[in-house]
């Protein structure tokens, strides 16, 4: 065992793909990005990208030979496959770019640029001939773009087998001559291309756009490309075709959801029913089954442990923060401290899934919430600061906000607790360490997953986007889970959950 230590990493290679029952990893290649979108929800509600229908017969012989990357996991409902807005740069070992027409008009490709995307708060965006021996030269601010372009984006090959619907969403500009084209094309084989093509130009207003997947879903090897072509003209005062915040999500739909409702976290539900919509539910729920929406209250959460000194509050938000009924609300007033509230509910063994959504409000660096899972409970007394009979080993899944050089996103550290020190705190072993969930605003809600199975596989979601599986042979199996807040050298925390749920 080894004391807890704080470093950063990259984030792992991965891309989710799912399949129905047991899966492998036929390639690890890919990579995800940075964009989010909520877990179980399905795709935004966008315009779709529509045009010119066409087909190209186009062999890209550097892919055709890859494996299709699979899923780690198992998949559930709408999740994210692909997730990409270039805040970490161009990830050549994710993305392949191609001047199909070669040197012939000079080298162009597409490659990310420090450009602003009104449509979001990032920094960087993809453009269509900012890459290559020539294009990488171009500064944007000069515009134009030159004539005989033909330049490919693509992803893949990835796999949509036991996915039931797959769509695509994402950012452009477009901004060229009646003619010039920007494309969006999709291939089982590598070698023949279908899709969407707008060959009006365009003022290069960024706009929203969604693309129907559905015709791919199930399909075992699927390649996405972004195309933009112009003609020998080309044109000095326009800037050609940008793409940013490009998330895929496929519906695997093997979990079955029960109709949301509220449970009132005792070991003991009664019967007396409550107003609609949040009725209380009846034996007939599946053991171990946990769901709770702080629309009635806290019910029997409360702190269970802390370091000694800590000064918090635990309380019930009833405001409508964001359209939601209520909210677990905990605070924080000093720093190098932290409160971990329970409801003392034993939860199902694994395998299992705990979704929650939290916000933490009045942002300041390094400040975390998080989960505590797999804990254990004798039945005993059971409050902090300390106690014998409870929460002397779990696991934590750490959310921390990060506000770098103006950069604000948050990042996940799984530890494994084994037991505390003279002041409480816990004494732990890094599972995984900090590892980028995705960019979010001070005061935005987000969404994370962990799926734990009797193996000791344990997955890691952040709002809906595959983010890390690791493996703990000695895995903790206990029942009992909670919610926490820690501080480091920023106190005055607070952080609200609004549900959490687990099936």
């Amino acid at each position: 065992m080894t004391q807890e230590t704080m470093t950063t990493r990259r984030r792992a290679l991965a891309v989710w793909v799912g399949v129905i029952g047991l899966v492998v990893l036929a390639g690890l290649w890919l990579r995800p990005g940075d964009t989010a979108a909520r877990a179980g929800s399905p795709p935004p509600d966008q315009p779709q990208f529509t045009g010119q229908t066409v087909s190209e017969s186009f062999p890209v012989a550097a892919l055709i030979d890859r494996p299709a990357a699979q899923a780690p996991a198992a998949a559930t409902d709408w999740l994210i496959l692909l997730d990409e807005d270039w805040e970490d740069g161009f990830n050549s070992t994710v993305w392949t770019t191609i001047d199909r027409n070669g040197p012939t008009s000079g080298e162009y490709k597409w490659a990310d640029r420090a450009v602003d995307n009104p449509l979001n708060s990032g920094q960087r965006v993809a453009w269509s001939i900012g890459g290559g021996d020539n294009g990488q030269a171009l500064n944007p601010a000069d515009g134009g773009y030159p004539g005989g372009v033909d330049s490919w984006l693509i992803y893949g090959p990835f796999s949509l087998s036991g996915a039931r619907d797959a769509e695509l969403s994402f950012n452009y500009s477009f901004e060229a001559d009646a003619g010039d084209t920007f494309s969006v094309l999709l291939s089982t084989d590598g070698s023949n291309w279908a899709g969407q093509q707008n060959n009006n130009g365009g003022a290069g207003a960024w706009e929203a756009k969604n693309y129907a997947l559905d015709a791919y879903a199930g399909e075992p090897v699927v390649y996405l490309a972004f195309r933009f072509a112009s003609d020998a003209s080309g044109d000095p005062n326009k800037s050609g075709a940008w793409v940013d915040d490009i998330a895929m999500r496929g519906n695997f739909g093997s979990r079955l959801y029960l109709p949301h409702i509220q449970l009132q976290p005792t070991t003991t539900p009664t019967a007396t029913a409550t107003p609609p919509p949040t009725p209380t539910p009846t034996a007939t729920l599946p053991a171990g089954r946990f769901e709770d929406n702080f629309g009635q209250g806290i019910g029997n959460w409360a702190a269970r442990r802390s370091n000694n000194g800590a000064a918090f509050t635990v309380g019930h938000r009833d405001d409508a923060d964001g359209g939601r009924q209520g909210a677990l609300e905990l605070t924080m007033s000093n720093t190098n401290s932290y409160v971990i509230v329970s409801p003392l509910v034993p939860a199902k063994q694994p395998p299992y899934n705990i979704e929650f959504t939290a916000k933490l409000k009045e942002t300041e660096d390094q400040q975390m919430y998080g989960l505590v899972f797999g804990a254990n409970y004798n039945g005993g007394a059971c409050n902090a600061p300390a106690s014998a009979n409870c929460f002397t080993s779990y696991y934590e899944l750490r959310v921390q906000y990060r506000d770098v050089g103006g950069k604000q996103f948050q990042e996940l550290k799984l530890v494994r607790v084994d037991g505390h020190d003279a002041n409480g705190n816990p004494t732990s072993q890094i599972i995984q360490d900090w590892i980028k969930g995705g960019n979010i605003g001070p005061d935005e809600w987000a969404e994370m997953d962990v799926y734990v199975r009797d193996d000791g596989r344990i997955t890691l979601y952040w709002n809906g986007k595959y983010i890390a599986e690791v493996n703990d042979s000695t895995l903790i199996d206990q029942p009992y889970f909670g919610m926490m807040l820690i501080t480091r050298e920023n106190g005055n925390a607070r952080v609200k959950y609004d549900q959490i749920k687990i099936d």
